[in-house]
């Protein structure tokens, strides 16, 4: 990924018959889940036995840092004390807030009626978080701490929870789908026990779900859900929601959606090469974007050519695109998969680089490389990637081939890149073509970044890789064009900034 750019979370939740097992297959879905974030990761689990029934851990680290796996003792009893038959669970990373244990989820409201003491997690970002606070701040005097999307949902939860009867997690969540604007699968369970997991009416983000024997097990993707053993998992629709009561599994549709718009960078990037996401395999879709990249080259291949797939998401792309034109795939570049977040790894890209990647120099010297990456967004580490492979590895030439198309245009949706001037695209183009970006910008990046050619996947080679209907995927980013109301008005005032030259605040800070 040419810019390190991140998703927001993901979710889970389980419901079992047994009264101690929770807490133990949350931790197991978290693990697997650990791609789309290692900022933080928490818990929220249910047990009637105990005087607090809703319980909730959560703290800054990796899933294995927070549930202290190193220290046995430590660890057993963490499992014990948050021991129940039912919870959620959260992995995040920083697309908005501040990088502290208070900015990690779920988030847990406390109250004396049981159906209003509720804890949550979410994953995603209200684009309309401004519109959304500022009524609560001017009519009804509430304060905000953390000032961001999650603690919105957290007072309109409670809102739509208000009253001396309890309501239906499926009219709370209808009724919330009225005003949110944006992505937004959240994980739910009250101090009743009553539990619900649901997925915006666009289905930005993936979610899916197994049902077996009676209990229920649900997580952002569906490679978590194999790794405990469910074979028969289903994603949830969008606008659906799967809620536990009294023991009862039950699907419900608390929206209906007039439209789908699946995040594209799932497949590309973000997702679990394992995972299969809306019936689409994630590893089969980016062979398929190594094909489709293949199709396009124009370099006249020799026996000097080595294609070098950048670890570790590009990698299945990289090996297609290598076969489809008979050259070898190398590893040259190495993912040191050990070193994780440290504070010495330093500030500048070159030092980041230099801690996550080596260069094979034996492989290396004297080869004319095709690089293969998912996606260049602000271009930083690319340029460091073509450095090292020229300077340190020793290559002749360094050719770079991306399999998503050019972003062009920011995320609001839970991807940190919501503002213009963060992106390397719009730094050359005056204006946002989605169809076609010019041979000669394209020469200039490549001369920039010190690469010796540079080509890029086309919306329609993605979209036939994905195989979903084009009208069903999110491709803002790439095209401009959002499927939600705030997100082209967001647009709109983010290009406007970015064309008077001011670098503007991101989406999620306004």
């Amino acid at each position: 990924m040419g810019g390190e750019i991140h998703d927001e979370c993901g979710i889970a939740a389980v419901s079992l018959k047994r009264e101690s097992k929770a807490l133990f297959y949350l931790y197991r879905l978290l693990l697997n889940l650990q791609n789309r974030g290692q900022l933080s990761a928490g818990v929220t689990t249910y047990n009637k036995e105990r005087p607090q029934l809703i319980n909730t851990y959560r703290n800054i680290g990796t899933v294995n840092e927070v549930f202290r796996t190193s220290n046995v003792q430590k660890s057993m009893e963490l499992f014990r004390k948050y021991a129940g038959s039912k919870g959620i669970g959260h992995v995040r990373y920083a697309t908005c807030g501040t990088n502290e244990r208070t900015q990690a989820q779920p988030f847990e409201r406390k109250h004396g009626r049981l159906w209003k003491w509720f804890s949550f997690g979410f994953n995603g970002n209200l684009v309309n978080f401004e519109k959304l606070k500022k009524p609560l701040v001017e009519k009804t005097e509430y304060h905000f701490i953390l000032n961001n999307d999650t603690e919105i949902i957290m007072h309109y939860l409670a809102r739509e929870l208000k009253g001396y009867k309890k309501p239906s997690l499926k009219a709370v969540f209808h009724n919330l789908s009225r005003i949110f604007d944006g992505a937004y699968n959240i994980s739910f369970i009250d101090a009743y026990g009553d539990l619900a997991v649901c997925r915006d009416p666009l289905g930005f983000r993936p979610l899916c779900y197994a049902i077996m024997d009676g209990e229920l097990f649900a997580a952002s993707e569906s490679n978590a859900l194999v790794n405990i053993g469910a074979r028969d998992f289903k994603s949830l629709q969008p606008g659906q929601l799967i809620s536990v009561k009294n023991g009862d599994i039950k699907v419900e549709t608390f929206s209906r959606p007039k439209r789908k718009a699946h995040c594209m960078f799932e497949w590309v990037y973000f997702a679990n090469v394992g995972s299969v996401l809306d019936g689409r395999s994630v590893y089969v879709t980016r062979t398929r974007l190594g094909k489709e990249l293949a199709k396009l080259e124009r370099e006249k291949i020799t026996n000097d050519h080595i294609v070098v797939p950048v670890p570790d998401t590009a990698k299945a792309a990289g090996d297609a695109y290598a076969y489809e034109l008979g050259v070898p795939s190398m590893e040259a570049l190495i993912r040191n998969r050990y070193v994780g977040r440290t504070f010495i790894e330093g500030t500048k890209r070159e030092d980041k680089v230099a801690n996550k990647y080596t260069v094979v120099k034996e492989i290396l010297k004297d080869k004319k490389v095709l690089l293969v990456d998912d996606s260049i967004v602000r271009g930083t580490t690319s340029k460091q990637i073509v450095k090292f492979l020229k300077k340190l590895g020793g290559a002749k030439e360094v050719h770079v081939r991306v399999t998503c198309p050019p972003v062009k245009a920011p995320c609001f949706y839970g991807i940190d890149m919501s503002t213009v001037s963060e992106l390397l695209l719009p730094q050359y183009e005056k204006e946002l073509d989605p169809n076609k970006t010019s041979e000669n910008v394209l020469d200039r990046i490549a001369k920039d970044m010190g690469a010796d050619s540079l080509i890029y996947q086309t919306i329609p080679g993605l979209v036939n890789s994905i195989g979903l209907p084009k009208q069903d995927l999110c491709m803002g980013c790439l095209t401009g064009k959002y499927p939600t109301t705030c997100g082209r008005t967001t647009y709109c005032k983010a290009l406007k900034e970015f064309r008077s030259g001011k670098s503007g605040k991101r989406s999620y800070e306004r």
